[in-house]
């Protein structure tokens, strides 16, 4: 779904591996100058290689490293951002996490401090730095978010908590931001083939299992690519009068719930 953005600039947290990536690479190859973010030096690095393989121009490239949950790293992507390229005019909330890394109780606090603080409070509080650039742009926000807002997990609580908590952000502040001129819509995928389940350490054998066990009527995980392309379109001016809106982008899995037999 080839766009236009030309002269455009966006910010994609998260942008180091999976959709993210997918993501940085098709706004690149749509026009656009873009600012790249993870905590990896090595996945950072991973998608300006891809970048700058696909032929664009290292000048419509930066990067910042670090972690969301500190505020110079929020800081630094919007400030450093308006420094090389002048203006901002959209921004993805793609990083997002299951939990702490090493945490054995998904239930305990710290956990649940970690989890809001990467998934919901660093998306805010970036937005919020967004803002009067943006407006300034007529710009747009997508946040990625995920089915599993809608969806229970005993496995991951707090991360389902977290994105259903996202899903209303965007349509509360789909109301504050509509008079700036500003659209903020979220992307809710469903299983895409990316490495966070073997981020969060869960073994191989797991995830192979898992995905073959996990029934999705269209007989498939994503790839990130695709949901490259639908934030692509939901950043274009063809979602020109979408704001608000949650969209699942799932195979089908929400629908797929057990048939109640009567036989």
């Amino acid at each position: 779904m080839a766009q236009n953005f030309a002269n455009k600039v966006v910010i994609i947290t998260g942008s180091s591996s999976g959709i993210g990536q997918a993501a940085a690479i098709l706004f690149a190859k749509s026009g656009a100058s873009v600012t790249i973010h993870g905590r990896s030096e090595d996945g950072i690095k991973k998608t300006m290689d891809l970048i700058l393989e696909a032929g664009i121009p290292k000048e419509r490239t930066h990067s910042v490293r670090g972690g969301v949950s500190e505020e110079k790293t929020l800081k630094a992507l919007i400030d450093e951002t308006i420094q090389k390229f002048g203006r901002l005019d959209v921004l993805v909330n793609n990083v997002g996490i299951a939990g702490k890394e090493g945490e054995q109780n998904a239930r305990s606090m710290e956990n649940l401090d970690y989890v809001l603080d990467v998934n919901l409070k660093s998306v805010i509080h970036l937005t919020e730095l967004a803002i009067p650039h943006l407006e300034k742009t007529k710009g747009n926000i997508i946040s990625v978010s995920s089915i599993g807002s809608q969806k229970t997990n005993t496995s991951v609580p707090f991360y389902c908590i977290a994105k259903a908590a996202l899903d209303h952000f965007a349509r509360n502040y789909a109301a504050i931001l509509a008079p700036k001129g500003i659209r903020i819509n979220n992307l809710n995928p469903g299983g895409t083939m990316t490495a966070f389940m073997s981020r969060h350490g869960i073994p191989t054998e797991v995830i192979e299992k898992a995905v073959k066990n996990y029934n999705i009527p269209l007989g498939r995980w994503a790839a990130p690519s695709e949901m490259g392309e639908f934030i692509i379109f939901m950043a274009s001016e063809k979602a020109s009068y979408m704001t608000g809106q949650c969209i699942n982008v799932d195979g089908g899995s929400l629908i797929d719930s057990p048939t109640i037999k009567f036989d």
